[in-house]
C-alpha cells in the first residue's frame, strides 16, 4: 500500500524535532549508531568528503550534497531544502478518489494509451515511499524504524476497517433489507471477521456477508472479488516492501551497488515474467509484485544516488517523453519506473507547493474512505442524480472522514513516533537556542552550522 500537524512540531513526520546541541557538546566525538543505521556499512572515503563550514549542505547556494560529483545542483535538495513530496502524494489521492468515483458511479474513466490515471497515481505512491523510506532506513535504528511504519499504517488501517464494518456496510444492509436484522456480524465473512482476519493488512476478503450488492464493482466478468474497501489491496504491498527494505539494512545491503543489482535483477525477472512462457516463473512473482517492487526499488535507487544525480530540465523533460511513452506499453513500469522516480523528485524541488499537505496529511485517509463512501453512495442510488451530483457529495464526505482520521487517529498515534526524551545537562542552553532558530518536527530534520548560524531542514512524513 508511504509519508505535521501545526507548525512549528510535526508529528506526522518520522523523528523527534530537531534539537540544537548545547556549546558543551559541540565537540564532543559522534556517538556510534545503532539498530539499522548500526548494520549498514560506512560509505567509501569518496562519499564522506565535505565541504567547508561555511558552504554545508543546508547553507549552499546550489544546494549540492557532500560527494556531490556534478558541481551544481542535484537532487540531494529534496532532502536538505523544502520540498512538495506531500503535496503529491496528495494530489495522487485525489486522482484516485475522482477516478473511483467516476468508475464506481457507472461511468467510463479516462486513460492513456493502454492505462488509467489512477493505476499510474498509485505507482507514484510507490516511488516517493521508495524515495522516503530508503532515507529513513539509512538512518534509524531497527525499533524506531519498524515503530515509525507500524504507527503510520496501522491504526488509520484499523479504524477504517472498524468503519466499514459496523457503520458502512450495515447502513448498506439496512437500505438493501429494511432492518438491521440479519446483518451477520459473526461468521466465514461477517463483520467481525472482517475486522479481525483482514487486521494484519493482507485482506483475505473485502465484502462482508455477500455485500455490497446492486454496485458497479466488479464489473461483470471481473476477476475481482465483491468489496466494499477495493483500496485496502495495495497496502499489503507496501508493507512488502517496507520489509524487503529492512531486510536490505539488517543484512548491510542498503547501499547503492546492493540495490541497483537488485532493481536489475527485479527488471530481468518482470521482463521473464511479461515476455516469456507463461508459467516459467512461480505464481507467487505475481506481475502486481513486479510492478510495486520496481516502482518503490527505483525510489529507493534515486534516494541513494541522489547527491549525484543533477536537478536538469533535459533530464526530466525526457523522463516525461519516456514516461509518457510508457502508457502505450501493456508492462508499463518495466520504462516507466526509473523516469517516474526521477520526476517525482525533480517536481518535488522546483514545485513551489512545499506546505501543502505537510501540517495535515490527508492522503492516506482519502485514499483509504473514498471507496467504501462511493461503494455506499451506489447502494443507496446516488449515482441515478448524475455525476455532478455524485461526485460532489461523495467527496465531501470523504473529506470529512479523511480530515476526522487525521486529527483524531493518525495524528495522535504519530506523536508515539519519538518519545519526548529526558531531560540533561545543557539542556538550557539548548533550549535557548530552539528560541532563536524555531523547532521542526520532522524525522530528517537536521542543524548544519554555517556561518550565518543554525538552519533547520525538513522532510515530509516517510
Amino acid at each position: 500500500m508511504e509519508p505535521g500537524i501545526e507548525a512549528p512540531r510535526n508529528p506526522h513526520a518520522d523523528g523527534e524535532p530537531a534539537r540544537a546541541p548545547s556549546p558543551d557538546t559541540l565537540t564532543a566525538p559522534p556517538r556510534a549508531p545503532s539498530g539499522v543505521a548500526r548494520l549498514i556499512p560506512r560509505p567509501r572515503r569518496a562519499d564522506q568528503a565535505t565541504q567547508p563550514a561555511s558552504t554545508s549542505v543546508a547553507g549552499h547556494p546550489s544546494g549540492t550534497a557532500p560527494g556531490d560529483s556534478t558541481g551544481g545542483e542535484t537532487l540531494a535538495q529534496v532532502f536538505t531544502g523544502p520540498n512538495c513530496l506531500s503535496a503529491q502524494r496528495l494530489m495522487f489521492a485525489w486522482v484516485v478518489l475522482l477516478l473511483h468515483g467516476l468508475a464506481l458511479s457507472g461511468h467510463h474513466t479516462p486513460a492513456l494509451g493502454k492505462h488509467e490515471y489512477d493505476a499510474v497515481a498509485l505507482d507514484g505512491f510507490f516511488a516517493i515511499s521508495g524515495l522516503l523510506v530508503t532515507h529513513s532506513a539509512r538512518r534509524l535504528p531497527l525499533r524506531r524504524f519498524i515503530r515509525h511504519r507500524a504507527l503510520r499504517i496501522l491504526p488509520g488501517f484499523w479504524v477504517c476497517l472498524i468503519f466499514v464494518a459496523f457503520v458502512i456496510a450495515p447502513l448498506g444492509w439496512l437500505h438493501v433489507h429494511g432492518t438491521l436484522h440479519g446483518y451477520p456480524l459473526t461468521g466465514p465473512h461477517g463483520a467481525l471477521h472482517y475486522v479481525t482476519d483482514n487486521a494484519l493488512v493482507r485482506m483475505r476478503f473485502y465484502d462482508i456477508g455477500g455485500t455490497p450488492t446492486g454496485t458497479f464493482f466488479p464489473a461483470p466478468g471481473s476477476t475481482a472479488p465483491l468489496a466494499w474497501d477495493g483500496s485496502m489491496w495495495s497496502l499489503w504491498w507496501e508493507v512488502q516492501c517496507y520489509l524487503g527494505i529492512l531486510a536490505l539494512a539488517l543484512v548491510g545491503l542498503l547501499r547503492r551497488r546492493p540495490v541497483l543489482v537488485i532493481g536489475a535483477i527485479t527488471l530481468g525477472l518482470a521482463l521473464v515474467e511479461a515476455l516469456g512462457p507463461a508459467g516459467i516463473l512461480p505464481a507467487r512473482l505475481s506481475p502486481d509484485m513486479f510492478r510495486f517492487a520496481l516502482n518503490f526499488l527505483a525510489g529507493s535507487i534515486v534516494c541513494l544516488y541522489a547527491d549525484r544525480i543533477p536537478v536538469s530540465g533535459r533530464i526530466a523533460a525526457v523522463a516525461g517523453v519516456v514516461f509518457v511513452g510508457s502508457h502505450f506499453v501493456q508492462d508499463m513500469p518495466l520504462i516507466s519506473a526509473m523516469p517516474l522516480a526521477y520526476l517525482c523528485a525533480y517536481l518535488g524541488i522546483r514545485v513551489p507547493l512545499h506546505r501543502l499537505g505537510t501540517r495535515r496529511d490527508l492522503s492516506y485517509g482519502l485514499y483509504i474512505y473514498g471507496f467504501p463512501i462511493q461503494q455506499l453512495a451506489t447502494v443507496y442510488g446516488l449515482h441515478r442524480q448524475g455525476i455532478l451530483v455524485y461526485l460532489p457529495v461523495t467527496v465531501v464526505v470523504t473529506v470529512v472522514l479523511a480530515a476526522a482520521s487525521w486529527y483524531l487517529v493518525e495524528a495522535p498515534a504519530l506523536r508515539h513516533k519519538s518519545p519526548r526524551p529526558r531531560s540533561r545537562p545543557g539542556a538550557h542552553s539548548t533550549r535557548a537556542i530552539r528560541r532563536t532558530i524555531g523547532t521542526v518536527g520532522t524525522d530528517t530534520a537536521t542543524l548544519s552550522s554555517t556561518d550565518t548560524g543554525w538552519r533547520a531542514r525538513r522532510l515530509p512524513e516517510e
